[in-house]
């Protein structure tokens, strides 16, 4: 960190060797020499300020790149959602061909897991994923190429050169294109490329080269967060800026510095003397040791609690919109503080509802692939014939859980001993034993609890409806 003599003119060096231009105090119209202690800032806000300064109407989807660099509440939402496709399975299939070439397809020919982490990914940041689907007549897909969403236009039946405005959009998509109007444009039909969206059917879009579109390009989750975002690092920016700016230390040296000195001139020279070796001292110590000064010498520092107004509570709000908007709970990744397990269980299954259809939508979408994927060898299909593309529950059961519900649809006459063993993957047990439903055993009927000075399994006691002794019996005995 680079120090202040206020003593001297001359620029000093830093420990990292960049020069500070210093600049006297003993002026009241002088400016504070503070200002340069922020030279290092530009190099920790440059990013960030341009993000929040420039940004290109044009295309969204450089701004949602930037939004998911710079912001750990993003980047951390959208993994945890992208890494829920990472369990799945691949079920169905109307004959042995069928199914034989999906599993080639899913565990040899491509990497299906990235495919899918990568689309669900790309599903949360843009609301679209676009890839080129590579192959060939009689060996079927081999690769699926991931394209830059930024670089592709979506053009229906019209020339690409056409421009258009609200009153005629584009409707529909005939044709898709990599870096269009660059001299190494790509066109590609809408057979060859797997597009994957949400919200898109009701959805306006303007394209980087300014054409607007209906229903054909899908909705990000992104884009109700970029004036969040903006402001965010806008006050965090701010607030660094301010508090590099204020002075946190500063050195005092006492009058015994320059005891029996008369000569103003010899005085000057001593102070500044003593302000140069305390400055070398600080700036060449290491981050494990402690300074020796003399005791005329005082380090003070100063208190930036009150200096300096609190943000948390907006940052807390801006990273509240955030996991709302996301559908992920801020509990899930150990950020919410004094939440209560009924409002902890609501976001849960409003995250697991959320999830859930991204997950269909993504499903459905690889359809097209294994559709493709039979075409290309020769083999014919309906819809209705491909797999099912099936994902994990991501509110998983335990084991203790699992064999509780077994047991209890068991034992209430649900299921069937074998259909219970199933469900704790057990082997099935043979013959009726297997089939027979647990019957539990009625309880022995008691009867009513007898009442006071009642006895219904015994007879009457002789004596305790015998009559009262009369006195007259009471005197002869």
């Amino acid at each position: 960190m680079a120090w202040y003599n206020p003593f001297t003119k001359a620029s000093e060096k830093s420990a990292s060797g960049i020069k500070v231009p210093l600049q006297r105090t003993a002026s009241r119209s002088a400016s504070s020499p503070f200002k340069t202690m922020a030279a290092g800032l530009d190099d920790i806000m440059t990013e960030t300020n341009t993000f929040r300064n420039k940004f290109d109407n044009t295309n969204e989807f450089d701004l949602y790149d930037n939004m998911l660099n710079y912001d750990p509440e993003l980047n951390g939402a959208v993994r945890t959602i992208s890494l829920t496709a990472n369990k799945y399975k691949v079920t169905g299939g109307r004959n042995s061909a069928i199914r034989n070439a999906i599993k080639q397809l899913v565990e040899e020919a491509i990497d299906f897991d990235d495919v899918l982490i990568n689309s669900l990914r790309n599903l949360m940041v843009y609301g679209n994923d676009i890839n080129k689907l590579v192959g060939k007549s009689g060996v079927g897909i081999t690769e699926v190429q991931s394209l830059p969403i930024s670089q592709v236009t979506i053009i229906d039946d019209r020339p690409p050169n056409t421009t258009t405005d609200k009153d005629n959009a584009i409707l529909t998509v005939e044709q898709y294109i990599l870096r269009e109007q660059d001299r190494d444009a790509l066109f590609f039909k809408k057979d060859e490329i797997l597009h994957v969206r949400i919200d898109y059917r009701s959805y306006w879009y303007q394209d980087r080269l300014g054409r607007w579109t209906y229903g054909v390009w899908g909705a990000s989750r992104f884009s109700s967060l970029k004036q969040a975002i903006r402001a965010k690092y806008n006050s965090i920016n701010n607030r660094i800026a301010l508090e590099d700016s204020l002075t946190k230390q500063y050195i005092t040296i006492g009058p015994e510095a320059i005891e029996g000195i008369t000569d103003p001139d010899e005085a000057a020279e001593r102070l500044n003397h003593v302000m140069d070796e305390v400055g070398t001292l600080l700036d060449g110590l290491r981050s494990d040791q402690i300074p020796i000064i003399p005791h005329y010498v005082n380090m003070e520092f100063v208190d930036l609690k009150n200096t300096v107004p609190d943000n948390s509570g907006f940052l807390d709000s801006v990273n509240a919109d955030i996991s709302a908007v996301l559908h992920v709970p801020r509990v899930s990744m150990g950020q919410e503080k004094g939440s209560t397990f009924a409002a902890t269980f609501n976001a849960s299954q409003w995250s697991v509802q959320a999830i859930r259809r991204l997950q269909k939508v993504l499903a459905d979408s690889m359809k097209k692939l294994f559709s493709k994927h039979l075409e290309l060898l020769g083999i014919a299909h309906l819809n209705s014939d491909l797999p099912i593309l099936e994902f994990d529950s991501i509110d998983e059961e335990s084991d203790f859980e699992v064999t509780r519900r077994s047991t209890m649809a068991y034992q209430a006459g649900v299921t069937t001993l074998n259909e219970a063993r199933y469900e704790l993957g057990l082997p099935a047990e043979r013959g009726e034993l297997g089939k027979k439903r647990f019957d539990s055993p009625s309880p022995a009927e008691l009867g009513e609890l007898p009442r006071q000075k009642e006895q219904t399994d015994s007879k009457p006691d002789p004596e305790e409806n015998a009559p009262a002794p009369t006195e007259t019996d009471t005197e002869q005995e």
